[in-house]
């Protein structure tokens, strides 16, 4: 039973430990299902270097969708998202949609506003499908920290990744906080942006989760997460699907230097797969760093 016991001990330490998966954790990140850097459907307070760019193809049926992403500075991510909302028709007549279901297109940003020190964890703060109908807005502000080769992060969420767990801080701050109802827009082009809406609601949810870097299997990491996403008729946009856990997990493996394929499973009830390809276009060489830089979690 000790032997078992000092087996256990020592593969947790070289898990937490190792020094090549500690370089590699913090300097390369991934995009999430929604093509922002993150957990599975979660974000983080990560972001790539300026420069930039990638493509993240998702199916968790629902939803499909296909996002555009880009770190024009590395303090500011934004996306594009075109979604096939596939259990849902493309209008309210099924004699004009027939087998069509519905698309919906989206902007996200998020901007870094703390960067990651010894003691001290990055916070950023992000906007998802702030424009237009909003189908899927939400607002949230997360923090991330890396210790050893395992990144931790706790994030507050607004909108459509609320779960409505705890009461909103901000409204007791704000009253004006206490509703998502504020300056509503009607008939829009999709392109107006709703300024009302942010932040706002009675109840807010909190979200996080790890992502593991399993040492010398050159950049393959195990993600877990505790799931804020609201699938309520009123929540994920026309989502209304079953949730039967909020805990997801993923395995994610680099086929490439930048090119990663990934397995998930979702609301303890779907299994989803997706993959991502990202470069830097400002620099001559791979998101991925080199086994043989240093580390640079602290600047």
């Amino acid at each position: 039973v000790l032997f078992s016991i000092n087996i256990k001990k020592r593969f947790l330490l070289f898990i937490l430990f190792s020094p090549l998966a500690v370089s590699d954790s913090y300097q390369y990140n991934l995009y999430n299902n929604h093509g922002v850097v993150g957990l599975i459907n979660t974000p983080t307070a990560r972001l790539f270097d300026g420069a930039v760019h990638g493509i993240t193809v998702y199916d968790g049926t629902p939803p499909q969708k296909v996002t555009l992403s880009s770190n024009p500075f590395d303090w500011l991510e934004a996306s594009y998202q075109y979604t096939d909302v596939n259990n849902f028709l493309y209008s309210e007549s099924p004699e004009f949609s027939g087998k069509q279901s519905y698309k919906d297109k989206s902007f996200d940003a998020k901007f870094r506003l703390i960067k990651e020190r010894s003691l001290i964890p990055q916070v950023a703060v992000g906007f998802r499908d702030f424009g237009g109908s909003a189908l899927f807005a939400a607002e949230y502000i997360v923090a991330s920290k890396l210790i050893g080769n395992v990144d931790f992060t706790l994030g507050l969420g607004f909108g459509t990744i609320s779960n409505k767990n705890i009461a909103n801080p901000l409204a007791k701050l704000d009253s004006r906080f206490e509703s998502r109802d504020r300056n509503t827009l009607s008939d829009t082009l999709g392109w107006e942006i709703n300024f009302g809406k942010f932040f706002g609601g009675k109840e807010a949810g909190l979200f996080g989760g790890v992502e593991i870097f399993l040492p010398k299997l050159n950049g393959t990491r195990l993600k877990i997460e505790y799931d804020s996403t609201n699938y309520l008729e009123d929540g994920e946009g026309y989502l209304p699907v079953e949730q039967d856990g909020k805990f997801n997990y993923s395995f994610v493996y680099p086929v490439t230097k930048n090119f990663h394929v990934k397995i998930g499973y979702i609301r303890n009830n779907t299994l989803s797969f997706g993959f991502s390809i990202a470069g830097n276009y400002g620099q001559r060489r791979s998101t991925v760093i080199a086994k043989s830089d240093p580390p640079s979690v602290i600047d």
